[in-house]
């Protein structure tokens, strides 16, 4: 911090031969600079009235510092591309994301952001849903996502010293609803009665394990240990990077060696000799002809990991079968039922039996009688 000098002089102001001028320190690109701005031969009363007004941005550095250039959006959004690129593991489903955002939001500096416009793009997503899909509108959860991609473009602008505050600081996200459907063990038998012989191979597996539909399809014969019957999924095949061995029962293991394998592939399941990349179409369909309606196959995870419960498999043990690193996401998987309910009613009132049978049996007066 600059000092009073020997004319007496505040700090910040000096004087010389050429007259008084401003004597401060400022950052510029990382690193420390002192700085001179020349006031002229002027009266000290008028070089300590620009002091003065000045004083503030001299004490924060900022006085005649030098302006950064405004980053646009589209070099903001281009920039987060090569991070999910380089990150992310989902980084496919980017790029749709970030054209939507540069239609909407045009080519304007970042800092021109502000959660108005965020909102209205909010709104714009939600009328094409309407439009798009049957009327049934865009989900909450759909509409998070969009909001944590704008939010993490704006904090990495920040990180990289491209802004000085957050434009759209105090967006909100919207309150989701987890699904929480799963399966009946009547519905469970007529989904697999519909299935085809491949398609019920995959739904035992899912509905067994809580594998993603993913990882299933990509599930190679070289990562099945039939001796000691478990998969291994190495952390580049997971979603959350990190290796995951999943158990197998002896049921699992015949109807994994029952699928036949096809030749030159390394992929146990295949269609037309290739490793399949989706099936929610052939899916539906067999959920279709089985009478089950508003169920996906991410759902059997649901009800892998509310069986893995109900059979009293501590939730460490499921979160490491089923990848869930928290405990908040993975209570979102794990459904409490009606059955869950009127089970716990039930050892309520054998726990108020055996207490009240114990009271009786130990009472004085039991032996009287």
């Amino acid at each position: 911090m600059s000092k009073p000098n020997v004319n007496g002089l505040p700090p910040h102001l000096r004087k010389d031969a050429k007259g008084y001028f401003l004597d401060y320190y400022l950052m510029e690109g990382g690193l420390r600079k002192r700085k001179r701005h020349r006031l002229g031969l002027i009266p000290l009363v008028h070089a300590k009235k620009i002091l003065a007004e000045n004083m503030v941005e001299l004490t924060s550095g900022k006085f005649l510092a030098a302006e950064k250039s405004k980053v646009t959006f589209f070099e903001a959004a281009d920039s987060f591309l090569v991070y999910s690129k380089s990150r992310k593991k989902s980084h496919r489903n980017d790029p749709p994301v970030i054209e939507r955002f540069k239609a909407f939001f045009g080519n304007r500096s970042l800092e021109s952001l502000n959660p108005d416009l965020v909102e209205a793009y909010l709104n714009q997503r939600r009328q094409e849903g309407q439009l798009n899909h049957k009327g049934k509108g865009i989900s909450a959860t759909s509409l998070n996502k969009d909001i944590t991609c704008l939010k993490t473009i704006v904090n990495r602008a920040m990180m990289n010293g491209l802004l000085d505050r957050n434009p759209i600081r105090g967006v909100k996200k919207f309150k989701e609803i987890p699904r929480d459907r799963t399966l009946t063990s009547e519905e469970f038998q007529n989904l697999l009665n519909a299935c085809s012989a491949r398609m019920r191979s995959i739904v035992l597996v899912g509905y067994s394990t809580g594998m993603r539909c993913g990882e299933i399809l990509r599930l190679k014969w070289e990562q099945v240990d039939f001796k000691n019957k478990f998969i291994v999924l190495e952390a580049l095949e997971t979603k959350t990077m990190e290796r995951r061995e999943i158990p197998l029962s002896q049921t699992l293991v015949g109807i994994l060696k029952d699928v036949p394998p096809t030749l030159g592939s390394p992929y146990i399941f295949t269609y037309k000799g290739k490793p399949m990349r989706s099936l929610s179409w052939t899916f539906k369909r067999a959920c279709n002809r089985a009478g089950i309606a508003n169920f996906r196959f991410h759902d059997l995870r649901h009800c892998a990991v509310t069986n893995f419960r109900k059979a009293g498999v501590s939730d460490s043990v499921i979160m490491s079968i089923s990848g869930h690193k928290t405990h908040a996401v993975f209570r979102r998987y794990d459904r409490v039922d009606r059955d869950d309910r009127q089970g716990a009613i039930q050892k309520v009132e054998n726990l108020i039996d055996t207490d009240k049978t114990l009271v009786e049996n130990h009472s004085p007066l039991a032996g009287s009688k």
